[in-house]
């Protein structure tokens, strides 16, 4: 087979048993691959279980350009079902991991059962699960150094927020790369896997090698000369902190106004202040990631929406504490949007006097001094964050605050692209299968010119939304995305949909059509939903608080959604989707 080995590997970690399985080749023509594939294995084994049983499988898929040159393909999907929202979870990360598993001749990895010790799976010439008890209690770096020590393997693993359930930590690989949303980390943990470390070199089979490269190298050309290129290679995608401003698109403050001095923690300030460097990920000719050097320490530079939750959403115009609190986020291996989105709500609550409890309180007694043991607390799920560690949504409905202040999704806190500067964002937040996810659909994106009209995704004005062709144009943007993440490609690489098609066709020598290639994104949503609807999901969990729905002073009415017409939204939607209204 080609573009993928048509090899899964299978790992039991209650008997330490693997083994290999295929699928019939039809799967992987209909569901391409990353989250496609991911979800499809997760409807034929996974069943319903609570997301920590055993029976839960972990799964872990590439795509059939991961393991190429293709540009900026070296990702990774991370599916299962998630304890943050209930619902099918997914997240994707960059860095080597996906790359090495492919090169190591595997197309994903599912994991079911709980080790009686903690687990580190190995794969290179072969496959071993191995006791190492004595990992258990570190955090991400100090893991990856230990396992590179032996080889240098791809390492994937969580910190303590995982090994201690806190619903919305992270699995970590690499540099600092993060599969983050969706608590994935905890159903690891739950597993007691502490990591899998990889390393191959096995080169990934072609249908048409030659002409393959050919197109490598004519993508890799316009994405270099690329405008959005250019940006994030010079500034990493922090860039948004100097764009987004002038659109309205970042929120402070709980997202309660746009009250902030915004040129303090610009990208251009950032890299004048600090030595920093750039990070590729595999096959990435952009190279957004950041790496700081202070006081000959190498942390993390931090992405967008991190300076934008620990920045302006929390009131903090601090680069250092940003640096500070992001590197520990990543070594206890924590979402960084969720964690910014908790204290923010923390902060205003306190403010406001909804919270009055000392026990959350003393954390806001001197500035931002406490934010740093909040932090540790909730990794460690000692003191407040014992109750934190389950999210905002949980901690704040069981304080008595109403559902509208609460900035979440299915549970899921909300990204920093504010629905009132592009409101199909917002449409997008409310019916994304996994939670508030501006990653699902870009619409921040689209309406500021990045459409693809051949595939009726079409720019439009941002705060007139409310026609069938606006929505249409969402719900094919979340159509795209599910094939790149299929594919898999990275969300900044803006390739065109033609392209991609080729891409595919030269690869596995599966000869589709922008029509069928758009069917399937369809088709994966729509499997989402059934799976989701098994989960408990009912009509109203797409859902928009009125919290990231009302005018912000200063801003133009427009920029508002109403009850009626967030409602008028959903009904369209729908209709498009075919579903019950």
């Amino acid at each position: 087979m080609e573009g993928n080995w048509n090899r899964l590997l299978f790992v039991n970690l209650s008997t330490d048993e693997t083994w290999d399985e295929s699928l019939p080749q039809e799967e992987w023509r209909n569901w391409i691959g990353g989250v496609g594939v991911g979800l499809r294995l997760y409807e034929k084994i996974g069943g319903l279980p609570d997301p920590f049983s055993p029976d839960n499988p972990l799964i872990l898929t590439t795509g059939p350009l991961t393991g190429t040159p293709f540009p900026n393909s070296g990702r990774h999907e991370i599916v299962s079902r998630s304890p943050q929202t209930g619902f099918f979870g997914e997240a994707n990360s960059g860095g080597f991991f996906g790359n090495e598993l492919k090169k190591a001749g595997y197309d994903g990895i599912i994991i079911k059962g709980r080790g009686d010790s903690p687990k580190v799976i190995f794969i290179d010439d072969q496959v071993k699960v191995l006791n190492k008890p004595g990992l258990w209690g570190r955090d991400f770096y100090s893991l990856r150094e230990e396992l590179r020590k032996e080889r240098k393997y791809s390492v994937m693993g969580i910190g303590r927020a995982g090994e201690n359930g806190v619903l919305f930590s992270s699995i970590m690989n690499d540099e600092g790369r993060a599969a983050g949303r969706t608590g994935l980390g905890a159903v690891m943990g739950s597993k007691n896997l502490k990591a899998i470390a990889v390393r191959g070199n096995m080169q990934v089979p072609l249908h048409d090698r030659k002409k393959y490269f050919e197109l490598v190298r004519k993508v890799s050309g316009y994405l270099i000369e690329s405008p959005l290129t250019q940006g994030l290679k010079s500034n990493g995608s922090m860039i948004w902190m100097d764009m987004g401003q002038g659109m309205g698109d970042i929120p402070a403050n709980y997202f309660t106004d746009h009250n902030f001095d915004y040129d303090s923690l610009s990208s251009m300030k950032f890299h004048d202040v600090y030595s920093v460097t750039s990070y590729h990920c595999a096959n990435c000719v952009i190279g957004c990631g950041r790496t700081v050097t202070r006081d000959s320490k190498k942390i993390d530079g931090p992405e967008y929406e991190t300076v934008a939750s620990f920045g302006p959403l929390l009131g903090n115009s601090d680069f250092d504490l940003i640096l500070e609190w992001n590197d520990l986020i990543n070594d206890k291996g924590m979402d960084t949007i969720s964690t910014g989105v908790i204290i923010s709500a923390l902060k205003h609550f306190v403010k406001n006097g909804k919270i009055v409890d000392p026990s959350i309180t003393k954390y806001f007694e001197d500035g931002f001094k406490g934010i740093r043991k909040l932090i540790d607390d909730i990794a460690e799920s000692r003191e407040a964050g014992e109750e934190l560690k389950n999210g905002l949504e949980r901690f704040a409905i069981s304080r008595g605050i109403p559902r509208d202040e609460i900035a979440t999704v299915k549970k899921l806190e909300i990204p920093m692209h504010d629905p009132r500067a592009f409101k199909l964002q917002g449409l997008g937040y409310a019916t994304s299968s996994r939670g508030a996810d501006h990653l699902q659909a870009e619409m921040f994106e689209v309406d500021m010119g990045v459409d693809e009209r051949q595939i009726g995704i079409i720019s439009g004005d941002r705060w007139i939304v409310n026609t069938e062709e606006r929505v249409r144009t969402m719900a094919n943007a979340q159509n795209y995305r599910q094939v790149y993440n299929s594919a898999i490609i990275c969300s900044y690489a803006k390739v065109n949909p033609e392209d991609i098609v080729s891409a595919l066709y030269l690869a596995t020598g599966f000869d589709y059509t922008l029509e069928e290639m758009m069917k399937i994104g369809d088709n994966i949503i729509q499997e989402k939903k059934k799976l989701n609807e098994k989960f408990g999901l009912k009509e109203g969990d797409d859902y928009l608080p009125a919290l990231v729905r009302r005018k912000i002073e200063g801003e133009p009415e427009e920029s508002a959604t109403g009850d009626d017409e967030m409602n008028s939204l959903l009904t369209n939607y729908r209709k498009i989707r075919g579903w019950s209204l």
